[in-house]
This record gives structure tokens, sequence and C-alpha cells, in this order.
């Protein structure tokens, strides 16, 4: 959806923009600016990110599978993820795996052929999302990184959400969406874009403001987890003790996104996500208007 505006620019500046202007990649003044805002934006958000790839396999068309090599419209999910996140500028990826999770190293490689580099942290057992967070201490730099699942199909201006998370100064901010599925972790209360509260199970049939399970992280938060061999998930730990100190934010997003809510229910979740996947491909091969 496009919004009309009323900018004042220097006119110097204003020659520099409207050189850019070719007729075909740009096609007017409003379509450089957008272009130009679009290229700064990437620019100045996070280039590192985190994806958890571990859990447990499943069975799909007969085969059993991790669910990031769910097959969705042709390629795994995570494939989606990864092209995602080339598309919000991304970089560098660590990606978390378990045990026996050599199909998924030996899919994506490198990363070289989605335009991205990829490195692997081998989990001994399932730690949970929090654990495995743990895992890549001292691997992100000092500048903040996302982390997100590998099992979700999803749209976000990911540069967006990093302006808001520096605006707050926030430890963490969770990308957020609204959901109607019990079985999901719903944000029940919000105090502008803080989160100040979980609820672990949403009514049935009733709409919630849910984590969408990307995250945006400082990396100081790091050094508030405490290794463990238990499987923790950010949810249950990290995310209350961050709430309770008002340093977790939520960014509210309403572009298309569906997570496999059941790995019981493979059939249903893997129809919806090639709609959505479709969809976020159909509007990716259209045109944008100035």
């Amino acid at each position: 959806m496009k919004k009309r505006l009323t900018i004042t620019l220097d006119e110097d500046l204003l020659k520099k923009i409207d050189a850019s202007v070719d007729g075909v990649n740009i096609r007017n003044r409003s379509h450089a600016i957008e272009h130009l805002l679009d290229a700064s934006l990437l620019h100045i958000a996070p280039k590192k990110a985190v994806l958890f790839a571990g859990g447990r396999k499943v069975e799909v068309d007969g085969r059993l599978l991790y669910s990031p090599m769910i097959p969705i419209n042709g390629m795994p999910i995570m494939a989606h993820v990864l092209n995602e996140l080339k598309r919000n500028g991304i970089t560098d990826v660590l990606v978390t795996i378990g045990k026996g999770s050599d199909d998924i190293v030996e899919y994506f490689g490198d990363g070289s052929s989605f335009g991205l580099k990829i490195n692997y942290i081998r989990e001994d057992a399932p730690r949970g999302t929090e654990g495995a967070l743990e895992l890549v201490n001292g691997l992100v730099g000092r500048e903040p990184f996302f982390a997100l699942n590998s099992d979700h199909i999803f749209r976000l201006d990911m540069a967006d959400m990093y302006l808001q998370h520096a605006s707050t100064k926030a430890m963490a901010t969770i990308a957020l969406t609204t959901s109607i599925s019990e079985s999901r972790m719903g944000v029940t209360r919000l105090d502008g874009f803080k989160i100040t509260s979980f609820s672990e199970k949403p009514q049935k049939g009733e709409a919630k403001i849910v984590n969408a399970g990307i995250y945006l992280f400082d990396p100081a938060v790091l050094g508030l987890l405490t290794p463990s061999a238990e499987r923790i998930m950010l949810e249950q730990s990290l995310f209350p003790m961050l709430a309770n100190s008002g340093r977790l934010f939520g960014y509210v997003f309403s572009t298309p996104w569906y997570s496999i809510d059941n790995l019981d229910d493979i059939k249903k979740s893997k129809a919806e996500m090639e709609r959505v996947a479709a969809m976020i491909q159909k509007e990716s091969a259209r045109p944008r208007k100035a």
C-alpha cells in the first residue's frame, strides 16, 4: 500500500536523485527516492542471523524429514527462509542443527547457492531455542543479530524491525503477528511496543498477537543465558526475565506468515504453507508502483 507524502529536499540532492532515473530500473523521481531509502535501510540493518534447524523428524509423504526440510512448492521450507533473509540484506547465517542432520548440510552447503555464507553448529542433544542460542555465544560479533525458526514461511521488513529495536533500546525484539491457533505462545499484554507478559495457552478460537519465531537480539543478551543440558525454550526463561526488566519489545507486522503449529498434522500445515508461499512469490514478482 502506497501513501502520498510531501517532503522538502535540498536542490543539489534532488539533482542527484533525478540523475539516477533511467526510465527502466528507476522509472521516476518517486521511485528513485523509494529505491534509495530501501538501500539505505538495508545498509544499516544487521547482516547476521542465527537459524534454529534442530528438532525432531516427522513423516512426510513416506519419508522421515526434519521440519526445515519439508518440501514447500518444490523446495525445503528452510530455503524459503534463506531467500527472505537474503532479500533483507542478511549475508552471514549460523545454523544450529541436531544429530543426523546431514541432509540439511548436504542440501544447503556453504550457502553460496543462496548468495549467503552459512556455518553450522551441531547440537549433541536437543537443547531448545534458548539452549541453541547459548551455543552461538562468541560467534555473532558485537552488533545486533536476528535469530529465527527455520520451519515457517514469512515476508517481513527486517530493516524496519531493526529501526524500532534501536529506537526502543531493546535487549530483544520479537516479531509479532496474529493467530487463532491455541497451540501458539500468545503475547497477551503490550504497553506500546513493550511486552509485559506471555500467556502459554490462548483460549481456543480467540485471535491473539503471537510470537512469530523471529527475534532481534542485542549481543549482550547472550551473557544472560545459563548453560544447561536441559531443553529450554526462549519463551520459558529468557523472555519472561527480559519482560520483567522492561527490556523486551514487540514488532507487530501484518505481512504473510505461516508456521507449522502441529507437526502431527503435516498434511494440513503443508497445504497452508504452500498457499502462503505462493502468495509471497506472486507479491515478489509484481512490479513495484512508483
